[in-house]
């Protein structure tokens, strides 16, 4: 993390939106990319030739075509994705100020040196756990049958 304070301290970032935009989106990309290899490799390449032999351009047989079928695995990435990004503590701790100050660094906040407030800490705790909670829980039909679809072939 030391490296990537100083770089973002370098390029006048800390303490600014955009170097947690860009410290998340650097970290969960791989990730994300990693986990919808699987999604396009699963697809059938005749899906694609149909949309080309049809008049659609490439751009238009990912848009029209690949992106709506392989849907179940960009909400499941998505959602680990935010999950991943919501409880990120390092990069907060780390590029974060007054101004850009996140969720897990204000209930870290709770804690100092000579007390720990439980009972705000586990209020604090339980409210910024609920939007996770209810995003897994919307989508959660989306994410069973992504990871399934999405699993290694036999």
């Amino acid at each position: 993390m030391i490296p990537w304070f100083i770089l973002f301290s370098k390029i006048h970032l800390v303490d600014t939106y955009t170097a947690l935009i860009l410290s998340h989106m650097l970290v969960g990309l791989p990730f994300i990319i990693w986990i919808m290899i699987s999604f396009f490799e699963a697809l059938p390449t005749e899906i694609e030739e149909s949309g080309l032999i049809d008049g659609c351009t490439h751009h238009q047989v990912f848009l029209r075509i690949i992106l709506p079928i392989s849907g179940p695995g960009v909400i499941t990435a998505s959602l680990l994705s935010f999950i991943f990004s919501w409880n990120n503590f390092m990069f907060s701790v780390i590029l974060a100020g007054d101004k850009t100050k996140t969720l897990p660094i204000a209930v870290f906040n709770f804690m100092s040196y000579s007390e720990i407030n439980w009972g705000a800490l586990m209020a604090a705790a339980c409210i910024i756990t609920l939007p996770v909670l209810i995003i897994a829980l919307v989508s959660q039909r989306y994410v069973v049958s992504g990871l399934s679809a999405g699993a290694v072939k036999g």
